[in-house]
């Protein structure tokens, strides 16, 4: 029987609001030209929707218990799926979800809920990165049934003030604020930012290196990107990502007229009208139609560059 034993993973976990939404769409696109050059990509939906059970085991399990069998199993079947016909082939798997530190959600807008099982109920948006990042990597290691991996997980920072005001508009874009956190400056001094400093989440995360081959990568989004040319940001992810494959996969993605996702910005800011029609409706709309408004807000109200 075929295995999947790739000897390198990467885990580019955002940060939000630094074009990982982009990053996703062109290497979901193109996931058949990385699988050739045996690279297995997974993104956000892959991720949750087939790898269910580790995506839970991510958000509420707890590291120091053993992974369940119906974990590992329902992770190695997809995984194989996924991987094609050559299975033995891949020699890294690239997973890319902002969400895998934290979701913006749980670390800024949600009230206290009952403590889960792991005690991870404190506000702080990726306060619990080194944790969630452990439990994934343990549940990717036993679903694959080896841990001879070496793992690069690599993030974006940006400008902490751009940064804020970004996770603030998407919250308002997703409706997830309340009256007070509509008014940015109110949301600036009652959500916890503390933990996303690019230098706290280096140093929680090198902890996770004393057991694993663990590298850090941080890059600047300001310098990586151009507003002028979205497909700069992609370039220099991919660089670090997959290094060795960069150049060529460079080369082909730009020969592939059909991809229109190369050029084109996703998930963009609103403009001051947008930010105030997205207050005003909170009240207007029940959360299953809240996506639909969303996307009004996005076609008709998108903030310039």
């Amino acid at each position: 029987m075929s295995q999947l034993k790739p000897n390198r993973i990467v885990l580019h976990c955002g940060l939000h609001k630094t074009g990982s939404t982009y990053i996703q769409r062109n290497l979901q696109t193109n996931r058949e030209l990385l699988l050739k050059q045996g690279v297995l990509y997974l993104g956000p939906n892959t991720f949750k929707k087939r790898c269910s059970e580790l995506w839970k085991h991510l958000q509420w399990g707890r590291w120091d218990c053993p992974t369940s069998k119906r974990l590992r199993s329902q992770t190695r079947a997809t995984l194989l799926e996924l991987a094609g016909e050559h299975p033995e082939s891949i020699h890294t798997i690239v997973l890319s979800f902002e969400a895998l530190f934290g979701t913006l959600r749980s670390g800024l807008a949600e009230p206290p809920r009952r403590p889960p099982r792991n005690k991870e109920h404190k506000a702080g948006l990726y306060r619990y990165a080194k944790s969630r990042t452990k439990r994934l990597m343990i549940g990717l290691e036993d679903g694959l049934g080896h841990r001879s991996i070496t793992w690069t997980v690599l993030f974006a920072s940006r400008d902490q003030e751009g940064f804020i005001r970004s996770c603030h508009t998407q919250l308002l874009k997703e409706g997830r604020h309340t009256p007070e956190t509509g008014q940015f400056e109110t949301f600036r001094q009652t959500a916890d930012f503390s933990h996303t400093d690019p230098r706290t989440l280096q140093h929680a995360l090198l902890k996770l290196s004393s057991k694993r081959d663990v590298q850090i990568k941080v890059i600047d989004y300001e310098q990586a990107s151009d507003p002028e040319e979205p497909s700069t940001l992609l370039w220099n992810v991919l660089k670090q990502a997959l290094p060795q494959q960069a150049d060529l996969l460079k080369q082909q993605l730009k020969a592939n007229t059909d991809n229109g996702n190369l050029s084109k910005t996703t998930n963009p800011g609103l403009n001051e009208r947008g930010l105030e029609l997205a207050i005003q409706a909170r009240p207007l709309f029940k959360r299953s139609e809240w996506k639909l408004f969303r996307k009004f807000l996005e076609k008709n109200f998108a903030k310039s560059r």
